[in-house]
């Protein structure tokens, strides 16, 4: 991943850059983003689509007291999300997850979207010989 800062990401982010990335990348991806919420952490958008709903299960992660409730899931936290090297953790993903054309492009776009740097190691991947990725 590339190492230069990203000043829009993390704890400085402001509300107002957190919802302005947050429509961008809603607007860009399209149907495709609730497939990336879906395996980000298993949640999804509402019906307005200008939230993010996780449902309340056993797990201990939302040990809120009761089976089947709802949470809003913070937009900061997939922000985060997306700006670490979460989106190719093998132990959660499997190891060839940087050879995954698709995965690679849906995470790539999405960090485009929020104007986050890009994996560049896994968008080589993406790419034959002489093309400029996409």
């Amino acid at each position: 991943m590339s190492t230069r800062p990203n000043p829009l990401v993390g704890a400085s982010m402001g509300n107002h850059l957190v919802g302005n990335a947050f429509g961008r990348l809603r607007d860009q991806l399209g149907s495709d983003l609730p497939g990336l919420l879906m395996n980000w952490n298993e949640s999804e958008l509402n019906e307005d689509g200008d939230k993010i709903i996780g449902h309340v299960g056993r797990d201990a992660r939302f040990s809120l007291g009761k089976e089947g409730g709802k949470i809003i899931v913070r937009k900061r936290d997939l922000m985060a999300w997306l700006d670490s090297d979460a989106p190719f953790d093998e132990k959660v993903y499997g190891t060839a997850i940087r050879q995954d054309v698709e995965w690679v492009r849906l995470i790539n776009r999405a960090r485009a979207a929020c104007g986050m740097a890009f994996d560049d190691e896994a968008e080589a991947v993406t790419t034959q010989p002489g093309e400029s990725p996409s």
